[in-house]
């Protein structure tokens, strides 16, 4: 996903609800019908994009751990 995909998900999906307002005078009931769909499928694909950020954030976050480093083993104690 790019960085913007948000906002052509949403440039897309008002797309297609104007669309659908232009059938709307031929066909009220299949409207009807599809702007019940689409409102369906905003709620998944709005999940997927929160999970997709969070992803992002999460692996930019492993990225900046600092990395555990192993202490060399010496002689320990005075003897």
């Amino acid at each position: 996903m790019t960085d913007n995909a948000h906002e052509q998900i949403d440039d897309l999906f008002a797309q297609v609800r104007l669309c659908l307002l232009e059938l709307r005078q031929g066909d009220p009931e299949t409207v009807t019908k599809l702007k019940s769909l689409l409102s369906q499928l905003e709620d998944c694909v709005e999940q997927l994009v929160i999970d997709s950020l969070r992803l992002k954030s999460l692996e930019a976050k492993a990225k900046r751990a600092p990395q555990t480093r192993k202490k060399p083993r010496g002689k320990t104690g005075g003897r």
